[in-house]
């Protein structure tokens, strides 16, 4: 589960450092309107790819995190259940206690969201980060002064602490993304604590 944290933060760094190049190179550019639209397009294109990248890792995140809790809280059977399938564990073990009422919260507000999101930009539709004031079109487009890349407003569809922000750029988005994530995460991690165990893995309950 380190490993997959680890990954989560060096897609950050990773999204920053991308966005700084491409921000430092249209600058260098000149006038060349040509050479600005195709940096345009590409920075669109390696920006959005960092931020995919950043929402995998955080979802698999949580599927390497369901497989521990299921490990620690109910045997060594239960160690593949993933995200879905500790949630429906917890569901069918605890049905009357402030632990499943806290996974399910954290489930239904915020890791449907982000595994929904997921699912979209794999098997559906890419949903391309935006440069301020630049309209991503072959069909007459035009340059901008700097690049400002901010989030589509296809996202604030998925993610609710978006929905009514006036904050729209990506890097800022995408660490409120991995921030929520990470306490959502913490938030479970602490309530699992009062939920103990027989030696047999046999039932759980609360302490």
């Amino acid at each position: 589960m380190t490993h997959r944290l680890g990954a989560t933060v060096q897609c950050l760094r990773f999204l920053e450092s991308t966005i700084s190049h491409y921000q430092t190179h249209y600058q260098k550019i000149g006038t060349d309107t040509g050479e600005k639209l195709h940096a345009s397009f590409d920075a669109i294109n390696q920006v959005s790819y960092c931020f995919d990248n950043l929402i995998f890792n955080l979802a698999s995140l949580s599927d390497y995190f369901g497989n521990y809790l299921g490990l620690f809280l109910y045997g060594p059977k239960n160690q593949t259940l993933k995200w879905n399938g500790f949630v429906n564990k917890v569901t069918a073990d605890n049905s009357d206690d402030d632990f499943l009422r806290i996974v399910a919260n954290e489930n239904k507000y915020w890791f449907t969201k982000l595994h929904s999101y997921r699912g979209d930009i794999i098997h559906r539709k890419a949903i391309l980060v935006e440069i301020n004031g630049f309209n991503n079109t072959l069909f007459m487009p035009h340059t901008v002064d700097e690049f400002t890349f901010t989030i589509n407003d296809s996202l604030k569809k998925y993610f609710h602490i978006f929905r009514n922000s006036k904050e729209n750029e990506i890097l800022y988005c995408a660490k409120s993304i991995w921030l929520k994530t990470i306490e959502s995460l913490t938030t479970i991690l602490d309530a699992s604590e009062n939920v103990i165990f027989d030696e047999m893995h046999k039932k759980t309950y609360i302490k």
